[in-house]
């Protein structure tokens, strides 16, 4: 569960109004033409630092999201117990230095993390912590949604039922025909939190999420859990038992059937004795990114960073 968490993100320019939070045009990172993932090395099968002293700083980040084209990324930053959403536009082959970007009602700063984007790049959906019309004095962890506008992410609206409850929705991912998986704690679960899949429909609504059942969900509980596009393959943060560290990455394969496969340790290439979550692969299928942090709890956590790693390492853990 998180805290007190900014969220930056990184965006196209466009035409039209300038995007929700800017006074004026933003800085720029560098005004020499840079390639895609910021210009940085990419990287081999050892996880590295992502952009270091821009994503990756002196402040605890995660998440590591790219929009569809490439022209977008986002993360998220903790900055003095204080949480901000950021943009920054990719312009004449340049990224522009993170900026504020509040999508809230009234542009408030509230809890906005763990973001996904739909395969068409407009709809952004994250989760957030901030009153709505069904929670107006407590609220809890819900899912959110961001509309593109003229360009512009729009204010964001709490995902209607049946997706959102009474109970917590966390870590939206978005799938090749615009189905939503989440994670969510709502009664009939097997653990503490588990997996659901909702079945986008014609009309663009969501159809009754439904729990995917074991191997992926059980006793101890599912977390933040990534899902490729073509759903072949699924990424999990758990703590199940003979990890590494306070939580760690595994992968499962869809088989025959359908059913997903048992899931397995990522090894220690990837996981520490840390924590490893965040999963998420770049648009292309290129990259995995993740996150690290140091601390047994988010109160206790005292470091954390975006990395990333070539996606050819997950090809050794598949089981026939």
């Amino acid at each position: 569960m998180r805290q007190i968490i900014a969220i930056a993100i990184l965006g196209t320019a466009s035409a039209g109004p300038a995007p929700i939070g800017f006074a004026q045009e933003p800085p720029r990172l560098s005004s020499s033409p840079q390639p895609p993932y910021f210009g940085q090395p990419t990287p081999g099968i050892r996880p590295e630092r992502f952009a270091p002293g821009v994503v990756s700083t002196d402040a605890i980040e995660l998440n590591g999201v790219f929009t569809p084209d490439g022209r977008e990324f986002f993360f998220t930053r903790l900055i003095d117990g204080v949480d901000t959403m950021h943009h920054s536009v990719f312009e004449g082959a340049t990224w522009s230095h993170p900026r504020p970007l509040l999508v809230f009602p009234g542009r408030v700063r509230a809890v906005a993390v763990d973001m996904s984007v739909s395969p068409d790049g407009q709809e952004l959906y994250f989760l957030g912590q901030h009153p709505h019309k069904d929670a107006p004095d407590k609220p809890g962890y819900d899912l959110w949604v961001s509309r593109r506008v003229d360009g512009a992410w729009s204010t964001a609206h709490v995902v209607p039922a049946p997706v959102s409850t009474a109970a917590e929705e966390l870590y939206p991912v978005v799938v090749a025909d615009g189905s939503l998986y989440f994670s969510s704690n709502r009664p009939g679960g097997l653990g503490g939190s588990d997996l659901y899949r909702a079945q986008r429909l014609p009309d663009g609504r969501f159809a009754e999420p439904v729990n995917i059942g074991p191997p992926i969900n059980n006793e101890i509980g599912t977390g933040d859990t990534y899902v490729a596009p073509d759903e072949s393959y699924l990424i999990v943060s758990s703590r199940r038992p003979g990890g590494l560290g306070n939580g760690d990455l595994y992968v499962s394969f869809r088989q025959e059937g359908g059913r997903w496969g048992t899931p397995v340790n990522l090894g220690d290439t990837i996981n520490t004795d840390q924590h490893e979550f965040c999963p998420m692969v770049t648009p292309d299928g290129k990259y995995l990114f993740f996150s690290r942090r140091w601390g047994a709890t988010w109160e206790e956590t005292t470091a954390g960073d975006v990395y990333w790693v070539d996606a050819s390492v997950l090809a050794q853990f598949r089981r026939p």
